[in-house]
C-alpha cells in the first residue's frame, strides 16, 4: 500500500496591507521528495505525525511537497496556482502508484481567486484522482471550516491545543484513519456544524480557563461516545470572507451529525465566556513593572498581539516599542520587529557601528508610525538561521533573514529581515547573543504560541492590544462579507441547531 502525502496551506489576513506573493508566503520555498522525510521525521509538526503513523502501520509514503503553514496577507492568484500546481503535478506523475492521499492543510487560506484555499486545493487534486479515492486532511485549530472541505475529503482532523503542541497528533490521526479506510477497517462519516460565533483569539489558550474547559469537554465527549475524532475549531477572525467563524467537526462511524450538534449546543450555551479585552501599551507596561516588584524571580513578557505575524500581521508595528523607548527602561529587550531596510543597514554598519534612519511603521500604518533612530548601536549580527526549541516546532529550521540587535538608550531591539511566524521561543534573541534570562522585561509580537516556551519560564505575562491588523478587538474591523448575524458583533444572534 502506498499513500501520497504533503503539506500546503496558509492563514490569510485580508486586513493586512502587504502582498501575499509566493516570496511572502514561503521565503525559503518548499521541500520535496526525500527532503520531507529528512526534515519532518520525529518532529511535532503535521508531517511528522503522518510519517510516524505510516511507519507504524507499514505503509509506504510518496512525498509530494511540504510548504510550511505560515500566516500572512491574502495570497495572489499566481502564488496559489504555483504552489497548488506543484502538488497536483506530483499527484499526476505518480498516479496509479498510490491508493490514498493524506494532506496537511490549514483551514483559513484565501486568495485573489478563492475564499477557500483548502477546498480549492482539494478540488484540484480531485480533478486528478477522481471522487472515489480516499483523502484525509489535518487542519489547524484556527481553520474556518466549510461544507466544501467536508464534501471533498474523507475526514478532517484538527489539532486541539493552542499553542499547537499537538500538530503531530492531528497528522498521525489523519494518516492512521486513512490506512484503516484503505484496509476496510472503518468507514467514517464527517459532520460539520458552523456556529455563528467568533472566538476571541487572545483567550484561546487551551491550557488556561475558560478555553481549557471547552477543550476538555470535547475530548471527554469524544472518548465517551467512541468517536474517531471531534474538534472545536476556533476559526480565524482576521479575514473578511463568508466562512469566518467557529465550528465543530466530528469524524465517526455513526452518529457524527448528532454528536457535532450536541457539542455545538454546549459551546453556544457558554459563548459569553469566549470574549475578552486587553489594555493599551502604557497600561501593559505599568502592569509589567508592578509584576517585577512582586516576590519571585524571572523576567516579565509583554506581548503585542495586534501585530502578530503568526496571525498574518506584518510584524512591523511600533506601538509597544515606542512606549518602551519613551520610558528608556533598563534591562529591556524587544524581540522582534521586522524591518528589512534597517536590518540591512545594520549589517552594512557592522558590529560596533551605528545606524540612523526610520524603523517600523512602513507596511501597516494602523500599527504605528515610524520611529526615528539616531545612532543606534549595533550590538550583534546574525544570518537569521536557527532551529526551533519550542515544544510546538522543536527541531524544525527557521530563518528570520538578516538579523541585528541594536541598542537605543537602555533598550535593546532585535530587527529582522523576515517576519516569520513571530516569536515562539528564544531563538530570535539567542542568534544575536542575547540570553532573555538576563533581562527584566522581554517584549515580543505574538498571541498564544509563544506561551509554549515562555510561560514556564516567565515570572508573568502581560498582553497589549493596540490598533493593528491582527487586533482581537472585532469592533476595529470593517467586515463586509462575513455572514451575519454573528456573535459577539451581533449580541442578539440566535443559533437554532
Amino acid at each position: 500500500m502506498k499513500i501520497l502525502f504533503g503539506m500546503v496551506g496558509h492563514e490569510s489576513s485580508t486586513f493586512a496591507s502587504d502582498i501575499g506573493d509566493f516570496k511572502r508566503w514561503a521565503p525559503n520555498g518548499w521541500l520535496e521528495g526525500d527532503e520531507i522525510f529528512a526534515v519532518y521525521r520525529n518532529t511535532p509538526d503535521y508531517p511528522g505525525g503522518m510519517i510516524k503513523a505510516a511507519e507504524e502501520y507499514g505503509v509506504e509514503l510518496i512525498p509530494a511537497i511540504a510548504l510550511p503553514l505560515n500566516a500572512g496577507p491574502k495570497l495572489t492568484k499566481e502564488a496559489v496556482e504555483h504552489a497548488v500546481g506543484e502538488l497536483v503535478k506530483v499527484a499526476k506523475e505518480r498516479k496509479g502508484e498510490y491508493t490514498g492521499i493524506c494532506l496537511a492543510l490549514h483551514g483559513a487560506g484565501c486568495a485573489e481567486n478563492t475564499d477557500d484555499l483548502e477546498a480549492y486545493t482539494l478540488e484540484k487534486v480531485r480533478q486528478v484522482v477522481g471522487p472515489d479515492m480516499p483523502i484525509t486532511v489535518s487542519l489547524d485549530l484556527h481553520g474556518n471550516i466549510t461544507p466544501e472541505m467536508v464534501e471533498l475529503s474523507n475526514g478532517l482532523f484538527g489539532c486541539k491545543q493552542y499553542p499547537h503542541i499537538d500538530q503531530a497528533d492531528a497528522g498521525y490521526l489523519a494518516m492512521k484513519t486513512l490506512v484503516r479506510v484503505l484496509r476496510r477497517e472503518v468507514a467514517p462519516q464527517t459532520a460539520l456544524v458552523q456556529l455563528p460565533l467568533m472566538v476571541d483569539s487572545l483567550i484561546g489558550n487551551t491550557f488556561n480557563e475558560p478555553m481549557k474547559s471547552f477543550t476538555d469537554y470535547v475530548a471527554d465527549y469524544a472518548a465517551k461516545h467512541d468517536l474517531i475524532d471531534a474538534a472545536f475549531f476556533h476559526g480565524y477572525n482576521f479575514t473578511d470572507v463568508p466562512c469566518v467563524g467557529a465550528s465543530v467537526v466530528v469524524v465517526a462511524e455513526k452518529g457524527a451529525k448528532e454528536a457535532a450538534e450536541e457539542i455545538a449546543r454546549h459551546i453556544w450555551g457558554k459563548r459569553d465566556q469566549l470574549k475578552g479585552e486587553c489594555p493599551m501599551p502604557d497600561v501593559a507596561v505599568d502592569c509589567a513593572l508592578d509584576a517585577l516588584k512582586k516576590p519571585g524571580t524571572g523576567y516579565v513578557v509583554i506581548v503585542e498581539v495586534s501585530d502578530n505575524p503568526g496571525s498574518g500581521a506584518p510584524g512591523n508595528g511600533t506601538h509597544l516599542l515606542r512606549e518602551i523607548l519613551s520610558r528608556n527602561l533598563a534591562r529591556t529587550i524587544f524581540g522582534f520587529i521586522s524591518d528589512p531596510e534597517v536590518a540591512l543597514l545594520a549589517h552594512k554598519a557592522g558590529v560596533g557601528g551605528v545606524v540612523s534612519g526610520l524603523l517600523g511603521g512602513k507596511i501597516d500604518k494602523i500599527s504605528g508610525d515610524t520611529i526615528e533612530l539616531h545612532n543606534a548601536r549595533v550590538c550583534a549580527l546574525s544570518d537569521g538561521n536557527a532551529t526551533y526549541v519550542s515544544p510546538m516546532m522543536e527541531g524544525l529550521p527557521v530563518c528570520y533573514g538578516k538579523t541585528a540587535r541594536l541598542r537605543v538608550g537602555n533598550v535593546e531591539i532585535i530587527v529582522t529581515e523576515f517576519p516569520g511566524g513571530g516569536t515562539v521561543d528564544d531563538r530570535p534573541f539567542l542568534i544575536t547573543g542575547a540570553d532573555v534570562a538576563q533581562y527584566d522585561i522581554v517584549c515580543l509580537k505574538g498571541l498564544n504560541h509563544f506561551r509554549a516556551f515562555f510561560q514556564p519560564r516567565a515570572k508573568a505575562i502581560v498582553a497589549t492590544d493596540p490598533p493593528g491588523s491582527a487586533t482581537c478587538n472585532l469592533d476595529f474591523y470593517n467586515y463586509q462579507r462575513v455572514r451575519r448575524p454573528i456573535y459577539p458583533i451581533d449580541l442578539d444572534t440566535t443559533f437554532p441547531v
